[in-house]
């Protein structure tokens, strides 16, 4: 990957994270609020503070940019940018959020009623950062190729 390349991934990476970011806050700081502050109780846990919740959004940035590599090494394959985006999406969400996140369901530390609904918003949420990533990426580039039709 050439340094305009690299940087550019990086930018779309954060564009990405700031689109989860905001799906987060809207799921677990708005909808899930409640929820999350009894079972932090139940087990013991003080309720997230700035240093939790900004690793998690660091983090959650992380994300965003590995999933825009992971978007632009699909892209090779694929047929078209909006293929390779959800294929990014995907596989990005099966180890951050249904693998990463299942092993506190499968031992019972997190309800279903908190697992189910993050992995569903969580999905959506990853592929709209994708989709924007990807068409912010193909904006000024005529190395990939198409746009996201």
């Amino acid at each position: 990957m050439d340094g305009n390349l690299s940087a550019r991934v990086l930018v779309c990476g954060v564009a990405v994270g700031l689109v989860v970011n905001t799906g987060e806050f809207l799921l677990n700081g708005v909808l899930l609020h409640g929820e999350w502050g009894v079972v932090m109780q139940s087990l013991g846990r003080p309720p997230p503070g700035v240093e939790s919740i900004a690793s998690l959004t660091v983090m959650t940035f992380l994300l965003g940019i590995a999933t825009m590599w992971l978007y632009v090494i699909l892209r090779r394959g694929c047929e078209t940018d909006r293929e390779a985006a959800l294929r990014a999406a995907l596989v990005s969400w099966l180890f951050a959020y249904g693998l990463g996140f299942g092993w506190s369901w499968a031992l019972g530390v997190f309800p279903v009623s908190l697992y189910l609904p993050t992995l569903v918003w969580s999905g959506l949420e990853l592929l709209l950062g994708t989709f924007v990533g990807a068409r912010l990426l193909a904006w000024r580039r005529p190395v990939l190729g198409g746009g996201l039709g």
